[in-house]
């Protein structure tokens, strides 16, 4: 995806001094800057790894909570020359693109700062970037309005949830999603795009309520808009303390994996305070911080130790559904990302 393309996803509301980031700030070197999600998480990450990083060092963090996923690339990629930004928080599904842009620093796992690394698992990390929390994508449903429960992605497509459906917009991490289920659904490779469309065509005939963000799905079970849709198994807990009467479904099919990290930014001025703050992402001890707000699985192998039992409990997967998950190709979903985009918009459009 060249720069253009990128430009056209994002708009003129991510270019650079959209964010509200004062240069000053910006190059204070008492202060690093992180993009990363806003609602109930960015509040969760302010209170965990942002005030474990400042009672560890005396610095500050700015957060920039004002862009998707995919403009957090972009402005990485504007950029470039002079870079404002340190650290980015995105999910495992843009990694590719990131990578391709040429946004993230390499890390080095021989960093001092990095004390943490060798604590998380190969399939979390990778060179560019480590993941902190993962959970699985399932189907979340209404226990008193569904009479009879889902069993598989197919189940979606069910007539009598019509308008009742909630799903992630396509500028969402996992907006693109549909396309791979809609084909899992139909018994194909979710790499089949020409049946992951067509199926998208008879969900919009089902008038689905697109949701740009994941509060806003959480919130459509809540107050009852929706009865059925997609959502995390950790999420699905966070609706059902707020007394709503829903259930998670790991779906016959399989699960997919959500995994949400960190990198480091391409030109970051502040790379030992951002290297620091990277490692505790992946602390044990700030890590159950979104186990308690999100039950998401930290990803240090010890930081379930650090849980209590009804929490260990939230973020454990049984070996029969971790050896069910299907993997995606995430550098192909990151190659047909600009064009799917635009298919999704026409679609969703009734073009």
């Amino acid at each position: 995806m060249d720069r253009r393309t990128l430009l056209k996803l994002m708009g003129a509301a991510s270019l650079p001094g959209a964010a509200g980031i004062s240069p000053a700030f910006a190059d204070d070197p008492k202060q690093i800057v992180v993009m990363t999600w806003g609602g109930l998480w960015g509040d969760a990450v302010r209170k965990g790894v942002d005030a474990a990083f400042e009672q560890k060092t005396g610095d500050k963090v700015l957060q920039d909570r004002s862009s998707s996923p995919v403009e957090r690339i972009t402005k990485l990629k504007i950029g470039l020359n002079d870079q404002k930004i340190d650290l980015v928080q995105i999910h495992d599904g843009l990694v590719p693109l990131a990578i391709k842009q040429g946004v993230l620093e390499k890390i080095n796992p021989q960093s001092p700062r990095l004390s943490n690394l060798a604590d998380v698992s190969p399939q979390f990390k990778n060179d560019y970037w480590i993941g902190m929390i993962f959970s699985v994508l399932g189907i979340t449903y209404n226990t008193k309005l569904v009479k009879n429960p889902p069993t598989s992605f197919a189940d979606l497509w069910r007539p009598e949830f019509k308008g009742r459906i909630v799903l992630p917009e396509i500028s969402h991490s996992i907006g693109s999603y549909i396309i791979p289920i809609g084909a899992i659904a139909q018994g194909k490779s979710p790499k089949d795009e020409e049946v992951g469309f067509e199926q998208l065509k008879r969900m919009v005939d089902l008038q689905p309520i697109f949701a740009k963000d994941t509060d806003s799905i959480m919130n459509a079970f809540r107050n009852e808009e929706a009865v059925i849709g997609l959502l995390y198994k950790s999420q699905t807990y966070t609706v059902k303390g707020w007394g709503t009467p829903v259930d998670w479904v790991y779906p016959k099919e399989g699960g997919i994996t959500y995994l949400s990290g960190t990198g480091i930014a391409k030109g970051s001025k502040h790379l030992e305070l951002a290297e620091t703050y990277l490692n505790l992402t992946i602390d044990p001890k700030v890590q159950p911080i979104y186990t308690k707000t999100f039950s998401y699985t930290g990803t240090n192998k010890h930081t379930i130790d650090n849980l209590p039992p009804d929490l260990q409990e939230r973020a454990r997967f049984t070996d029969d559904q971790l050896k069910r998950l299907i993997p995606l190709d995430h550098e192909f979903m990151s190659d047909r990302r600009a064009a799917w985009t635009q298919r999704w918009n026409r679609v969703v459009a009734g073009g």
